[in-house]
């Protein structure tokens, strides 16, 4: 898992990005994105943990006069690991016609070599 960092006049938040992605999701193409479907309890989660984050970093700005002290940077990553892990675990939603196509490539392989 890598990490980037931001630049925030509140201090430094890093972000941690989605590990190494398999053989057919980097095949997509950029402008199709990847789309997730929550079940109740996972979109009940990530909205809590949403509310989480934005509550510790607002209350702790303001709080502090604009700065985070390292333990209130951790608990927002930690916060958003939790979220990026909670979003990895939903059922990812394929589009019928990408559905059709895969199904239709499997019928006539010898045409996906043209």
């Amino acid at each position: 898992m890598s990490t980037t960092q931001s630049s925030s006049p509140f201090g430094q938040i890093i972000v941690h990005t989605m590990p190494e992605q398999t053989v057919s999701r980097r095949e997509r193409s950029s402008s199709q994105a990847l789309r997730r479907q929550p079940s109740m309890s996972q979109g009940q989660a990530l909205e809590k943990l949403g509310r989480a984050i934005e509550y510790v970093y607002d209350s702790r700005v303001y709080r502090n006069c604009g700065e985070l002290s390292p333990s209130d940077v951790e608990a927002v990553q930690l916060l958003m690991r939790l979220s990026r892990e909670v979003f990895v675990e939903c059922r990812e939603v394929v589009p019928a016609r990408t559905g059709l196509k895969l199904f239709l490539h499997k019928l006539w392989p010898e045409r996906n070599a043209a």
